[in-house]
């Protein structure tokens, strides 16, 4: 690769696209900034915009939340932000994402998540849009869309294809539970600050 140039390759209908190992190259050579927020969706890099107070603190809750009530350790691992390779050419990274202790995360399948959670603030069409069907498509068993503009979550579940045949919108004020563990309940009034 010549260090003056973006690799990328070509689709038939002539679209560029990256896949992750051109990424992890750049950040290897300097051409990307590891701390930089992006994401790579089916080819197309994607910068992610900068967090909002409300987004953050509603992701830490979330966090907090798993990470008190799941312990430490024990059969499952929560995560934010990190990276997801779910195909070779997209890299997300959920704000929450909840997934089995004994896989590594560089060869997890959608199967091995118990639960994506992802906090919408200024990004709700690209979540809706780009990003439920790959996850749906990788098997993920259970989506959950945090609005904080409209104050309320949706809830996916029973992946099929490039969807989810459940679909669920709830209020802020209404306790959920994830389907892998049932008996823990939260809601989204719960995670936001007073």
């Amino acid at each position: 690769m010549d260090g003056n140039r973006l690799p990328y390759h070509q689709r038939e209908d002539g679209q560029r696209y990256f896949t992750n190992a051109d990424m992890a190259r750049m950040v290897e050579l300097g051409m990307i900034d590891p701390e930089d927020r992006w994401e790579l969706i089916r080819g197309e890099w994607f910068d992610m915009p900068s967090e909002s107070f409300e987004h953050m603190d509603v992701r830490s809750a979330l966090m907090q939340f798993f990470g008190a009530v799941l312990g430490f350790p024990g059969p499952w691992r929560v995560s934010s932000e990190g990276s997801l390779f779910l195909s070779r050419d997209t890299e997300l990274r959920p704000d929450l994402l909840i997934y089995r202790a004994d896989v590594g995360t560089n060869e997890m399948m959608g199967g091995d998540i118990a639960l994506i959670a992802e906090v919408m603030k200024s990004s709700q069409n690209r979540d809706r849009m780009l990003k439920r069907p790959i996850y749906a498509e990788a098997g993920v068993p259970e989506l959950w869309l945090i609005d904080l503009d409209a104050g309320e979550i949706t809830l996916l579940r029973e992946p099929r294809g490039r969807n989810y045949a459940s679909e669920r919108v709830v209020d802020a004020e209404t306790a959920i539970s994830p389907l892998a563990f049932p008996e823990i309940t939260l809601s989204l009034s719960l995670l936001k600050r007073d």
